[in-house]
This record gives structure tokens, sequence and C-alpha cells, in this order.
């Protein structure tokens, strides 16, 4: 595992978890200031995602949904739906066949995630 790759991700899924659990009205952004974040890209929002403080939130969110299916689902029920489950709950649930196959194909989002940050950056 990258280990700032897994602080962003931690940071991700809480930013993320605490406007799903507090929407509120100043959950509003500007659309145009959206597409300039994320360099044109239109991020789907519902109300109870919009107007998120963190700026690495927007790129972070296309960085994971641009992954491809299995690690996406890795990703997601990693640091979003059992973030408390143990290694073992967590890769019996995902038909892993042990922690090291879970932990090997973590580091390998791990890896495409920070791939796609720096080709953004590059960019």
């Amino acid at each position: 595992m990258i280990r700032e790759i897994d602080d962003l991700l931690r940071a991700w899924a809480e930013q993320r978890a605490i406007r799903e659990a507090f929407p509120g009205p100043g959950n509003v952004r500007c659309t145009l200031g959206m597409l300039i974040d994320s360099q044109g890209v239109v991020i789907p929002t519902t109300k109870r995602s919009r107007g998120l403080d963190d700026p690495r939130f927007p790129v972070t969110e296309l960085v994971v949904n641009g992954l491809r299916h299995d690690l996406k689902v890795l990703v997601y029920e990693h640091y979003l739906h059992h973030p408390l489950s143990t290694p073992a709950q967590k890769a019996r649930a995902l038909g892993y066949s042990g922690t090291s196959a879970y932990y090997r194909a973590l580091g390998t989002a791990h890896e495409h995630v920070r791939a796609a940050l720096r080709q953004r950056m590059a960019a």
C-alpha cells in the first residue's frame, strides 16, 4: 500500500461520509468552477454530494470512478462501506482467497490512483 494514497482515500471517504450525513443549504457550488477544477470533465452530483470543502475531492472522485470495476469496488468497500471490518472479513466478502491477496489488490488500486493523479497533474 502507498501511505500517501491511503491517507488521501481516507480523507476522501471521511469527507464524503460527512456530506452525505449532513446535507444542508451550504452545499452549493458554482457549476463553472466545478468544470474548471475538474479540467472540463463533468462530475455527476446530487444534493448531498455538492460543495465539498476539500478541493482534492472532485479529482479523487474522478480517479476512483475511473478505476476498473474490481478495483473500484475494492476501494469503495475498503474505505466507504465497511471501514471498520477486519481484513479477513473484507477479503471474504469480496471473494479474495485471503488477506494477502486482498492487500495486493488494494496496493494495485493505490498504484492506479497514483498514476492517474500524476497524469492529471501533468496535463
